[in-house]
């Protein structure tokens, strides 16, 4: 803990001195900024004319702005057929409902800072959107405002020596890991092969070689950011290190990211080794057994990870462990034992490439349904574990009922060695430490058919977690951080990253963006003092 207090104290300070001598300059003007940038401003006699800043006006103002700025192949209105593709290309139904006033496709990074100043220009809202798969309207799309689909921005390009990639925010980890698998190398990215860079990677982003390297926020060398002047900055360890700090974890309050740097990993052909484990009830007690015992013993071993998912078929309780290797025949590793030793009614691990085994994973995460992630975390506990199974089961059987509904409670570990990686390269924004540890990370995760269970759903949800939390602050276990990527909207994510990290957030986010483009005008996913959806009376943290 006490190295990342230091960091997050020097960075409050140099923030301060910087905020002293002025940052965003007073004068700043939003339309000279356009000029510079290339724009002709000129070119639409509504920009210079725009006295109602009414959201439908402005908006409309702003995207017909966007056509004629880039062609109007760049931007999609309400009643275009390509718009109505878009829109219904999002995993959950939630974000597939919501109507922008268009939808633009940057081309460039030029073009991304263009359309934040747009934006400031008009008082018109976005939202930003690399893979979309955020379970909550909102998260990266905006009703009656610009969706900013990052898709065309998508370049992989390896460094000389093939020790970083890269990898701008239109692309999926499925065709990342298939381009970066061609030079036997893979970076540290997400398990599902649709989700996009982009929202993985500022809010942590946990992958199958996380035990080894961390999270993916811990293995980003450098960001490509568009902050709210327009301006493309670099962050790194060794320049705008503040803002590096603060991107690692800190999702979208600060900047939009137009390209990650990741360092590489070594994968031979992208090949390593996984699949699930399926136990009935009455394997329970030795599936959280052995789940406890792999997180304990993941020192001894960190190419093992493990996942477990409670979940009900057909009526029958079910444990799913998912079980991986970070290489070929991990059948033949001894931290496996504990599961192997417990009969399954079926086994699916074997040898796979990682774009195989995501795409495996994707299967599980079915397009078109109203959906919904909540997240806790608690300090590794047998007894918590056992009694949040309890939970679980009994609070499902609540919605029973409810068309389509498909619950599942999964478990994961935050192990020594991801504690470990937090404090790579200056540490990340997140609050957690190595003394913290293990810790187990639960997310409740829940799809369903009709809008009219939305209430029902949250409402159970939330009481499952309430309940564990209570279970979890009796065993004396509790901790507050929540994982940002498993959050639902109801979540103050950043505040769960503890008061002195906040503050130390806060203050990037004043000198990188002082008039808050990235907290109003971009008002959707995680801000720094608030939960997508404020004071909703759901569990929060």
């Amino acid at each position: 803990m006490l190295p990342s207090l230091v960091f997050s104290l020097a960075v409050a300070s140099a923030v301060e001195l910087t905020l002293a001598l002025g940052g965003e300059s007073a004068d700043f003007d939003v339309t000279q900024a356009l000029i510079e940038q290339g724009v002709n401003v000129s070119a639409v006699p509504a920009l210079a004319a725009l006295t109602d800043q009414s959201s439908v006006f402005a908006c409309s103002i702003a995207c017909a702005s966007l056509q004629v700025f880039y062609g109007n192949g760049s931007v999609d209105l309400q009643g275009d057929l390509d718009y109505a593709s878009f829109t219904g290309s999002y995993w959950s139904e939630l974000q597939a409902e919501v109507r922008p006033q268009c939808i633009f496709y940057p081309s460039s990074p030029p073009a991304v800072s263009t359309l934040v100043l747009l934006s400031r220009l008009t008082q018109c809202p976005f939202a930003v959107k690399s893979g979309g798969h955020a379970p909550f309207a909102g998260a990266s799309s905006i009703e009656g405002g610009i969706t900013v689909s990052l898709r065309n921005l998508d370049s992989i390009a390896l460094s000389d020596d093939h020790k970083t990639a890269f990898i701008q925010p239109g692309n999926t980890w499925s065709r990342i890991y298939s381009e970066l698998a061609k030079d036997d190398v893979s970076v540290i990215g997400g398990r599902v092969s649709p989700i996009g860079i982009g929202g993985l990677t500022t809010g942590g982003g946990i992958s199958f070689f996380s035990n080894i390297y961390g999270w993916a926020c811990d293995n980003v060398a450098s960001y490509e950011v568009v902050t709210s002047t327009g301006e493309i900055v670099t962050a790194s360890p060794g320049q705008n290190s503040d803002l590096y700090w603060a991107l690692r974890g800190g999702g979208n309050n600060f900047g939009t990211v137009v390209e990650f740097e990741l360092e590489t990993i070594p994968l031979p052909g992208g090949e390593m080794w996984g699949g699930t484990r399926v136990y009935t009830e009455d394997q329970f007690p030795g599936v959280v057994d052995a789940f406890a015992d792999l997180i304990e013993d993941s020192p001894s071993d960190p190419n093992a990870g493990t996942w477990v998912a409670w979940v009900v078929s057909s009526g029958i309780k079910l444990a799913g462990a998912e079980l991986w290797y970070a290489k070929p025949n991990g059948q033949d590793a001894s931290i496996f034992d504990g599961f192997r030793g417990i009969p399954a009614v079926s086994d699916s691990t074997r040898n796979k490439t990682l774009p195989t085994y995501t795409a495996d994973v994707a299967e599980l995460n079915p397009y078109g349904y109203r959906e919904c992630y909540y997240g806790l975390t608690v300090k590794a506990s047998r007894a918590v574990a056992q009694a949040a199974i309890d939970i679980y089961y009994d609070e499902i059987a609540t919605v029973a009922d409810v068309a389509g509904v498909s619950p599942a409670m999964v478990w994961q570990g935050i192990t020594e060695g991801v504690l470990e990686a937090t404090k790579k390269n200056g540490g990340n924004a997140l609050g957690l430490s190595v003394e913290d540890g293990p810790l187990y990370l639960i997310e409740l995760s829940c799809l369903w058919e009709n809008e009219e269970d939305d209430t029902r759903m949250y409402q159970m949800m939330s009481t499952v977690l309430e309940k564990i939390k209570a279970a979890a602050v009796s065993e004396g276990v509790q901790n507050d951080y929540i994982y940002m990527n498993y959050a639902s909207q109801f979540q103050d994510v950043v505040s769960s990253y503890g008061s002195e990290n906040k503050a130390t957030l806060k203050k990037i986010a004043a000198k990188y963006d002082p008039t808050g483009v990235f907290q109003k005008l971009q008002p959707g996913y995680f801000k720094l003092d608030r939960a997508p959806v404020p004071d909703s009376g759901y569990f929060s943290f």
